[in-house]
């Protein structure tokens, strides 16, 4: 099982190293394409299609990640996923994995997220996919989401379609603390609200946390409750139930059984 690990906020970035460290210790075969700069809200943008473009790109090494490919790339998150899948960087993924994203990505707006276009985009190519997300610093917990998302990776793959793709948001806290699982249909809002301050010379984008008119079992309500909210974002997700999707990656999380749900 090859996987490519992608992010839109840097190859550099704390998310990406921390899941890819998951995944490696999980006994993933991973290779890492990512862009050298934060591309946050690129959405699904490749950059430039003009016809002898060249994308520059540069290999990396990580004492912490022994033996792992990293690239990268001139390019938004949906390039290397698109460069990844065509066989760029060695074989072509089984799976694609994007984040873990500093920052919620709940809600109708997920369409301007580049963590969730990396994953539509190996959808498109035919490669199943997974985003994930947890929340800003300070309060992130990479940690959490890592482990989470190994569990998430290892029913994709005995489950999951050809270019199902699963948005997956995990709550700040200690994996202990952590509710439970859910599917999640997306909610009205997003956790992350944005308003803007117009200048003379600029606009000046704000960024304010929502905690209210988020819906009934929303992704946005389950993960300001303490869930894990998990979101098909395809039409061929899996040949199982939504329902057992949770209850699977419920009980492989690495955490003692007897953990009761509120």
């Amino acid at each position: 099982m090859r996987i490519l690990v992608t992010n839109d906020d840097g190859i550099d970035a704390p998310g990406l190293h921390a899941l890819a460290t998951a995944l490696k210790r999980g006994g993933y075969e991973i290779t890492i394409a990512a862009p050298r700069k934060e591309c946050s809200g690129s959405g699904s943008s490749l950059g430039t299609l003009e016809h002898g473009a060249e994308i520059a790109y540069e290999q990396r090494r990580y004492d912490h990640l022994a033996g792992v490919d990293a690239f990268s790339l001139d390019a938004p998150p949906a390039f290397a996923v698109f460069a990844a899948c065509a066989g760029v960087f060695g074989a072509p993924p089984d799976l694609v994995v994007s984040g873990v994203n500093p920052g919620p990505n709940t809600g109708r707006m997920i369409l301007n997220s580049s963590t969730v276009a990396a994953a539509l985009t190996a959808s498109t190519l035919g490669t199943r996919a997974i985003a994930v997300s947890c929340g800003f610093p300070p309060e992130h917990r990479f940690d959490t989401a890592g482990q989470v998302a190994v569990s998430v990776v290892r029913w994709m793959i005995e489950h999951g379609a050809p270019r199902a793709v699963l948005n997956v948001n995990v709550p700040d806290l200690d994996l202990a603390d952590v509710k439970g699982v859910r599917m999640a249909p997306l909610a009205p809002r997003g956790l992350l609200g944005l308003t803007f301050d117009r200048t003379s010379e600029a606009v000046r984008l704000l960024r304010f946390s929502n905690t209210e008119r988020l819906g009934t079992a929303t992704d946005s309500a389950l993960v300001r409750d303490g869930y894990v909210a998990i979101t098909p974002i395809s039409a061929l997700v899996a040949d199982a139930a939504d329902s057992d999707v949770a209850d699977a990656v419920e009980a492989w999380l690495p955490r003692p059984a007897s953990i009761a749900e509120s």
